[in-house]
């Protein structure tokens, strides 16, 4: 796919000269034209540039979805700069993660957002992690004084105002990372350029059909691959994408009416909410709801769409490949149509390609045959930030990446995703790498190893601890659920915790391995005896 333009920079001087005043985006409830977004985010890349930002620094953005998000996006690639996404669900030990790790140079975030205390998260970061940090852009109000650790604070609306000239676009360059977590301790960054993003934005109007007629709801992220793909899908086409910082199904299922929405793409949790919360007759402009197979057990989920008059499709994608790259078809000349409502799908590339693989023999398997699947596409990343090794490890000789995802073929473009083949846990869309968890659990009082498993509870995906403990400690699952909660994403903390006096495991010829599936079926019987309402 050959695009006109390399850079973001270049496709929004476009949308401005072709359509001015037709929205981009809706930022609750305020529509904003391709001009006046374009004006914005150049205007933010002048007073970016006149407090010191230069092509090849890193900006952390700790935004939640809003303008100002892509104004801030728009206005790195207009200089250069790599933008760090970062969840603002994300919590002191992870922020110093992305920003000591990351090595970022900027920080740009929202010290009142939705009554989270960004200050205090920051507080409790070290000082180490913040060694490269030359400064803090803050959407503060004019009697806000938010401080980070002695770093200079810029006002995001003082840099919108500055008088200086908007410096020369930069050429194409590594522009966004997401971050990660795989089969390592510690998340992975992933790269992507301008170029890849815009040419995956185009593929993505393409494939689910984007015409001038069509409006797109973000009901994830714009900080992830899920969100991130449904805002430069929009951009890519000039439709307009509606965003609130905080997901709320009622109002989402009434901004489907009220701005006639025709798609989105939301995990089962979130579209199961929507049609639950939504009147008769608002979702009558949809043409289609993409959903990710997060969350089990909601099977009632195709019931209330039937209802709806909604039509879904499951789709696939990942931070390597970003989001939206495979969506199962409703043409049967795009593929199995049987498969609609599974996820996976018809990769949106003609030329990308799909094989699984059989992880203990190394041989490709032939259709419907499940192995780890391997994906050969245009949209691959350019690689993980500052870790080569990790990079080639991903990719195969001939370019396919290994997902590390269980499922099957059904053509040389359509699959089907069943399963992580490791342990990882999807926790709330985010793939979580259960260490993370454990690693903090494991600094708590008293506790001498974990080991954490995702169990179901109501019909969601939660974590949940085992611990050993030191000898002559005492549990405390109410003071470390506590310390859990300080220090990580709430979507991370765990659900219980139980105490053993061994992990199960069984020995093999090489080693001693802990039975992960035991742990998952002891974790599951907790939380339902947890649920079980005690007789009188």
């Amino acid at each position: 796919m050959q695009l006109p333009y390399s850079t973001f920079s270049e496709h929004l001087d476009a949308l401005a000269a072709r359509q001015p005043d037709a929205p981009l985006l809706i930022d609750q409830d305020r529509p904003i034209g391709a001009s006046a977004l374009r004006a914005q985010s150049r205007a933010l890349a002048a007073g970016l540039a006149h407090i010191g930002v230069r092509p090849g620094q890193r900006v952390a953005v700790w935004l939640p979805n809003c303008a100002a998000w892509v104004e801030s996006f728009l206005a790195c690639a207009h200089l250069g700069a790599l933008v760090l996404a970062v969840n603002t669900r994300f919590r002191a030990l992870e922020v110093a993660d992305i920003l000591g790790r990351g090595q970022a140079d900027w920080l740009v975030f929202w010290p009142g957002f939705k009554g989270i205390d960004f200050q205090g998260i920051l507080d409790g970061v070290a000082p180490e992690h913040l060694a490269r940090l030359q400064g803090v852009i803050a959407l503060a109000e004019a009697d806000e004084s938010p401080e980070v650790h002695g770093k200079p604070v810029h006002r995001y609306a003082d840099l919108l105002a500055c008088p200086d000239p908007t410096p020369a676009a930069q050429d194409n360059a590594g522009v966004l990372c997401f971050t990660t977590s795989g089969t390592t301790s510690k998340p992975k960054f992933v790269l992507h350029d301008q170029r890849t993003l815009l040419r995956h934005g185009a593929a993505v109007a393409g494939a689910y059909g984007y015409d001038a007629h069509s409006c797109v709801l973000a009901s994830a992220p714009f900080c992830g691959a899920f969100g991130f793909a449904t805002l430069v899908g929009g951009l890519a086409q000039g439709a307009p994408v509606v965003c609130a910082p905080v997901f709320n199904a009622a109002q989402s299922a009434a901004a489907v009416r009220r701005y006639a929405v025709t798609h989105t793409y939301a995990n089962n949790e979130a579209l199961v909410g929507m049609m639950q919360a939504a009147a008769p007759g608002d979702f009558a402009s949809v043409r289609l709801f993409g959903f990710a197979s997060f969350t089990p057990a909601l099977d009632h989920m195709l019931d209330l769409a039937r209802e709806a008059g909604v039509p879904l499709t499951g789709l696939y994608g990942s931070s390597e490949l970003v989001a939206l790259v495979a969506g199962q078809p409703r043409d049967p000349a795009e593929g199995d149509v049987s498969a609609r409502h599974l996820p996976g799908g018809t990769l949106i590339y003609p030329d990308a390609r799909v094989r699984a693989r059989d992880p203990a023999t190394g041989q490709v398997l032939p259709h419907g045959q499940s192995g780890e699947i391997e994906i050969l596409s245009p949209s691959l990343m350019q690689g993980y930030l500052d870790n080569p090794e990790a990079t080639r490890g991903a990719i195969t000789a001939d370019g396919y990446f290994k997902t590390g995802d269980l499922g099957y073929t059904l053509t040389p473009r359509q699959f089907v995703f069943q399963t992580r083949i490791g342990d990882s846990l999807r926790l709330s869309g985010f793939l979580v790498n259960p260490v993370e968890i454990e690693q903090v659990v494991e600094t708590l009082p008293g506790v001498r190893a974990c080991q954490v498993v995702g169990a179901t509870r109501a019909g969601k995906v939660v974590p949940y601890a085992f611990v050993l403990l030191h000898e002559d400690a005492q549990a405390d699952p109410t003071g470390w659920t506590a310390a859990c909660k300080a220090a990580m994403a709430g979507f991370k903390v765990p659900a219980g915790f139980s105490v053993l006096d061994a992990f199960p495991s069984v020995e093999s010829a090489n080693s001693v391995k802990i039975q992960k599936h035991r742990l998952r079926e002891m974790a599951d019987a907790a939380l339902a005896q947890a649920a079980t309402p005690s007789s009188p």
